[in-house]
């Protein structure tokens, strides 16, 4: 009981919330941490090489590091429920312990309980001096007692002495034994009343001891209280929410991202592709996916001469069907190109024709006499450098 009139529990106290404070902190820290992890890296990848960096694929770095601010947002969270565990203990803290005159801190019932304790005690402490008074006047009347014993001997063995002294002996000596025993009745009224104090005191002393019990018991059952809660405050609330930003992320990075579109987007950017050329889409994505390039063989389309061809061209066994002279080299120029090319450097070859075509300003679309299965030359070569 005494212990729990000592200070030292809301010394206790103040450590728990210490020790909570820096919890928090940790997790605040760690907030913020999160917070310029995201700001930093943010504006990094958007001064990335627009080269290199561009599109779905850009998109799925930002989407990895805006993760981090999903995070820092729960452990905000995180933060506010443990704050909110430390100020609801501090508040009972504050609400139990008082401020005495030293400034230092104690129990709100500390005077109350002292003070029945002392009540309880000073009826124990009052028999109890009362008994050990009598006693020390019990042993005086014993010791004179026994002086008044010994010089009523001394007289009566003395023939000189006269009647009165022999009296006046016995006399002393019948009162000293009386106050012995008035003495000794004393004693063991005292002794009764000692006994009666000391059931009381006990039976009060009880009650008191029990109710320190009970305030210990509700200190500790506190802390117990206070720790559980810290134990979930510091927990995810909905754990499936940490789970979701996980899968969100996973999700986004694997159906948002998609390298064709990304070269897709890289060529119509840098104009090598016409947005509304659907068949040259469709060969490119064919020559990316096609893992084992054919070389298919060219051919050359020949008809037959007329006679004014005859006529003109004696030494020709053959003549090639041309539009002019301008188509007939470029025809030659293709020709030689494709027969040297893989399907894949082929299948792009027209756009690029069809490009200088309308630069020259011609109209029409250039004639090769390669078979109808070869395709022009891919830009593959032109995104190599990617």
């Amino acid at each position: 009981m005494m212990s729990f009139l000592q200070n030292f529990r809301y010394d206790i106290a103040q450590d728990i919330i210490s020790m909570m404070e820096d919890y928090c902190d940790l997790h605040c820290q760690f907030s913020k941490q999160l917070i310029s992890f995201n700001d930093n890296w943010t504006k990094r990848i958007n001064r990335q090489n627009t080269l290199c960096s561009y599109n779905t694929t850009k998109r799925a770095q930002l989407e990895t590091v805006k993760n981090a601010k999903k995070l820092a947002d729960i452990e905000d969270k995180r933060v506010q429920n443990i704050r909110q565990i430390i100020d609801k203990y501090r508040k009972v803290i504050n609400d139990t312990y008082v401020t005495n005159r030293l400034s230092s801190h104690q129990h709100r019932r500390t005077k109350e309980f002292k003070k029945q304790f002392k009540e309880a005690h000073k009826m124990l402490t009052d028999c109890k001096t009362k008994l050990d008074e009598s006693k020390a006047e019990y042993k005086k009347a014993l010791d004179d007692l026994k002086k008044a014993d010994s010089v009523h001997e001394i007289i009566s063995s003395n023939i000189t002495t006269t009647e009165v002294q022999r009296k006046r002996s016995i006399d002393m000596q019948t009162k000293r034994r009386g106050s012995v025993n008035k003495i000794n009745e004393q004693i063991q009224l005292h002794e009764d009343d000692y006994s009666r104090a000391l059931k009381t005191y006990r039976k009060k002393a009880k009650l008191i001891f029990q109710e320190c019990q009970k305030e210990e018991s509700n200190r500790l059952d506190l802390i117990k209280e206070t720790l559980l809660n810290f134990c979930q405050a510091i927990q995810i609330e909905d754990q499936n929410e940490l789970n979701k930003i996980y899968l969100d992320l996973a999700q986004h990075i694997q159906i948002k991202q998609n390298s064709w579109n990304d070269i897709l987007y890289w060529a119509q950017s840098y104009g090598i592709i016409d947005q509304n050329q659907e068949l040259i889409r469709e060969d490119l994505e064919t020559s990316i996916n096609n893992k084992t390039p054919k070389i298919k063989k060219q051919s050359s389309v020949v008809e037959e001469p007329s006679n004014t061809q005859i006529a003109t061209s004696i030494s020709s066994p053959t003549i090639t069907k041309k539009s002019d002279k301008k188509e007939e080299s470029g025809a030659k120029m293709t020709t030689t190109q494709d027969m040297n090319e893989e399907e894949e450097d082929t299948a792009k070859s027209k756009s690029i024709t069809k490009k200088n075509s309308k630069t020259t300003n011609n109209k029409k679309a250039t004639v090769t006499t390669s078979d109808t299965d070869s395709a022009p030359t891919t830009t593959v070569n032109i995104l190599a450098p990617m």
